[in-house]
C-alpha cells in the first residue's frame, strides 16, 4: 500500500506552506512528529507543544494522535483514525493520513482563511479534494480505510478547468 505521489506532494505543499520548520520534501520526514505538534500548536494558537517535543518521538505520537481523536465529529468513535504502530514503522501512509486529518482540522477552525493562491493551480485543486473528501467521509463507519483507499488512488484527471466543481475551487481573496 503506498501513497499516490500526486496526493503526497499536495500534502507536503500545505505543510511546507505554514513555515513551521524547514521544508520537507518527503512524507516520511514527519516520522518524528515535531513538524505535527508545531502544526497543532498553530491550531490552537498557543505553544502547548512545546514540552512535548522535547519527549520521545512515542510520547509526541501520542500527543497528536489524543489531538486527531478529540478533534474528530464524533470523538467518541472507537475507531482510532492512525495506527502508532504503522508510524513508528514508518508507513508513509499512516502519516499522510495525519496530514491530512491536520489539513482538515486547520482549515475548519480557521478564523481566517488561508491565501490558497501561494499554491499551483493543481496542488490547490487537489488541497481541495483532499478537503472535500473528508468533509463528506467525517461521519462514515469506515473513516479509517476510506482514508486509505483515498491515498492510494489516482487523482480524477480533469481536462480542463471547467469540470473542476466550484464548490471545489479554493477561495479567492479580492
Amino acid at each position: 500500500m503506498t501513497l499516490h505521489t500526486t496526493r503526497g506532494s499536495a500534502l507536503l505543499s500545505w505543510v511546507n506552506s505554514l513555515h513551521v520548520a524547514d521544508p520537507v520534501e518527503a512524507v516520511l520526514q514527519l516520522q518524528d512528529c515535531s513538524i505535527f505538534i508545531k502544526i497543532i500548536d498553530r491550531i490552537h494558537g498557543t505553544e502547548e507543544g512545546q514540552q512535548i517535543l522535547k519527549q520521545p518521538v512515542s510520547e509526541r505520537l501520542d500527543f497528536v494522535c489524543s489531538f486527531l481523536q478529540k478533534n474528530r465529529k464524533h470523538p467518541s468513535s472507537p475507531e482510532c483514525l492512525v495506527s502508532a504502530q504503522k508510524v513508528l514503522e514508518g508507513s508513509e501512509l499512516e502519516l499522510a493520513k495525519m496530514t491530512m486529518l491536520l489539513l482538515y482540522h486547520s482549515t475548519m477552525s480557521s478564523k481566517s482563511p488561508r491565501d490558497w493562491e501561494q499554491f499551483e493551480y493543481k496542488i490547490q485543486a487537489e488541497l481541495a479534494v483532499i478537503l472535500k473528501f473528508v468533509l463528506d467521509h467525517e461521519d462514515g463507519l469506515n473513516l479509517n480505510e476510506d482514508l486509505e483507499n483515498f491515498l492510494q488512488k489516482a487523482p480524477v484527471p480533469s481536462t480542463c478547468s471547467s469540470t473542476f466543481p466550484e464548490e471545489l475551487s479554493p477561495p479567492s481573496h479580492q
